[in-house]
């Protein structure tokens, strides 16, 4: 969940997309960057080095490690994504590497602007975006966090989560070169 205004309502839409994913292919965790607490960019280093020195970047770059796949949930401000989310991208530059990420905006135009920039800065750091599902106020969801479009909200969010899975497989299929 990137936005960390107070009055946010991204916990609202991040749960409604945890509850689509399948529990037989997902493990979902939440990632908070309101609960997660990321300084701006403090690490002396590149990012590229991957020499976190910091314990805030180390507990971070394990978490997007770990995980098989990533999905983004995003508002859209001011025509784009939120600067929380842009500074946890920047934190880190292997651990995005071939990672297979999905996108989920929300805002008064379904955020297009939002994922469309979010695909720009992922794909830079290497990472795998394979769609994006957008909702929009007050059409699919309301300015309070309800999806009012459930159906077919949830039924384009799960074919994003279908082929998020995939990618997943792929990457498991694919032989270790020695």
């Amino acid at each position: 969940m990137s936005s960390t205004r107070p009055n946010r309502i991204g916990h609202k839409v991040t749960q409604w997309v945890s509850e689509q994913a399948s529990p037989e292919q997902w493990e979902v965790k939440i990632l908070d960057l309101a609960q997660i607490g990321l300084p701006f960019l403090d690490e002396e280093g590149m990012p590229m080095q991957g020499n976190y020195a910091k314990p805030h970047t180390q507990a971070w770059a394990s978490e997007i490690f770990e995980s098989d796949a990533v999905v983004v949930v995003t508002p859209q401000y001011n025509r784009s994504f939120p600067a929380p989310i842009k500074n946890a991208i920047d934190y880190l530059f292997a651990e995005w590497n071939a990672k297979p990420i999905a996108l989920v905006g929300y805002g008064w135009s379904g955020a297009s602007d939002a994922t469309a920039d979010l695909t720009k800065v992922l794909t830079h750091v290497k990472a795998e975006v394979v769609g994006s599902v957008g909702l929009s106020f007050p059409e699919q969801l309301s300015t309070e966090g309800v999806v009012l479009d459930g159906d077919a909200a949830a039924a384009e969010l799960r074919q994003l989560l279908e082929t998020l899975h995939s990618k997943v497989l792929d990457l498991d299929e694919v032989p270790v070169q020695s």
